[in-house]
């Protein structure tokens, strides 16, 4: 149940930006609609455990960068986050859920993921974010 609010406040966005985009008809919608169903289908099979273990990993590398940062030590939060990165990057629920977003990600508009892709998030350093 919890998954499947989850799930719902994230694809929400995505379906009423699908409705205002302009070149989207029926059929577009409905292929959408069925993609984010199979999305949520995958994201059910991951292990509840495992997922909730990863957050609590997540929550924790957050709490240690804040530290870091409020103390002054911006190298340190900045190693502390590449590494948790590198392991999120290797992370069977994290490749599981990468896997179940593939077919949503070919539904977004190019504009959409342009902007994300080029909007110099890398450039700014962790402690900045926070």
């Amino acid at each position: 149940m919890k998954k499947t609010i989850g799930f719902g406040l994230l694809i929400l966005p995505l379906i009423a930006s699908a409705q205002n985009y302009g070149g989207m008809d029926e059929a577009a919608m409905q292929k959408m609609m069925e993609q984010a169903q199979g999305m949520q289908t995958c994201m059910e099979n991951i292990d509840q455990a495992e997922m909730e273990a990863f957050q609590q990993r997540a929550e924790q590398m957050d709490a240690d960068v804040k530290a870091l940062c409020a103390a002054g030590k911006r190298d340190a939060a900045n190693a502390r986050a590449v590494s948790f990165g590198r392991e999120a990057a290797s992370s069977k629920v994290m490749q599981q859920m990468k896997k179940c977003g593939e077919g949503m990600q070919q539904m977004l508009p190019k504009t959409a993921t342009t902007a994300t892709e080029h909007s110099g998030a890398s450039a700014r350093h962790i402690c900045d974010d926070n």
